[in-house]
Parts: structure tokens; sequence; C-alpha cells
């Protein structure tokens, strides 16, 4: 029988803006070539408008959506779902943060401290970079269906 994982609890960020892109690329494979509006969005995928705008401004600031204001304004994708990887969304949306916070500041010296603390940063950045090329390998159409 196959160990089951415990599921890693992250930002919430990466999975909405993974369902705002997706659904937005539905919505544009069906023929819809109308901007969609934040508060449809926010509706539909059950994500409060607050939230909505702030994944949103993130995906825009990465390029990922284009965006227009006013009565008839809302958002778009900006290059097709084969263009972009979930990797591209966890940027857009986890800029700067590191995956791992590391606990070093100990009352501890010496070389077997030095030598425990390098290991466990060396070790979770592999796992880091191991995440980020899985991330990489997955683009939007391959969830498309």
């Amino acid at each position: 029988m196959k160990k089951r994982m415990k599921q890693m609890a992250y930002s919430t960020a990466l999975s909405q803006a993974t369902a705002i892109l997706i659904y937005v690329h539905g919505l544009v494979a069906d023929g819809c070539s109308d901007y969609l509006s934040t508060r449809l969005i926010s509706e539909q995928l059950n994500i409060p408008a607050p939230t909505t705008v702030k994944v949103l401004r993130s995906l825009a600031d990465a390029g990922l959506i284009r965006t227009k204001e006013g009565a008839k304004g809302g958002i778009l994708p900006a290059k097709p779902p084969e263009h972009t990887t979930l990797l591209d969304v966890f940027d857009a949306v986890e800029s700067g943060k590191a995956l791992f916070k590391v606990h070093t500041d100990v009352a501890l010296s010496g070389e077997a401290t030095d030598t425990v603390k390098r290991k466990l940063t060396e070790s979770l950045e592999q796992a880091e970079t191991a995440m980020r090329d899985s991330l990489g390998k997955v683009k939007l159409n391959e969830l498309l269906g």
C-alpha cells in the first residue's frame, strides 16, 4: 500500500492564481473574448474579492494577464496556457519569498553546529530547487483537460 504524504500547507495564493488563470483560459477557449470582471471571477471561484484583486495584481505585474479599467474592464490572459507554467504562476504570487525559513539563530556555536546549519540549509535549498523544477515542467494547458 502506498504511504500517503501529509499535505503541505503554504499560501493558497498559488492555487487561487492557478484557478483564476484556468477559469479565464477556459472561458476564452469557449469563445468569450470580453474582459472578465473581478467580481465575476471572485463569485465564480469563491475567492474573497480583496484576495482576488491582490492575486490579479500579482498576475498582471508578472505579465500573465492583461487588465483594462472601466465599465467594460476586467482581465484577459496575456499569453496562451501552453506558454505559462506553474512556476510562472508561483513566481508571480510568491515572488521573493523563500519556501523554507531556516532557524539558525541558536546559542550553540562551534564546528558541529555550523555543519548542521549548513547541511540543513543545503538540504532545504535542494528541496526548493526540485520543487521549482517540477513546477516548471507543468504547463497550464496540461491542467485544462
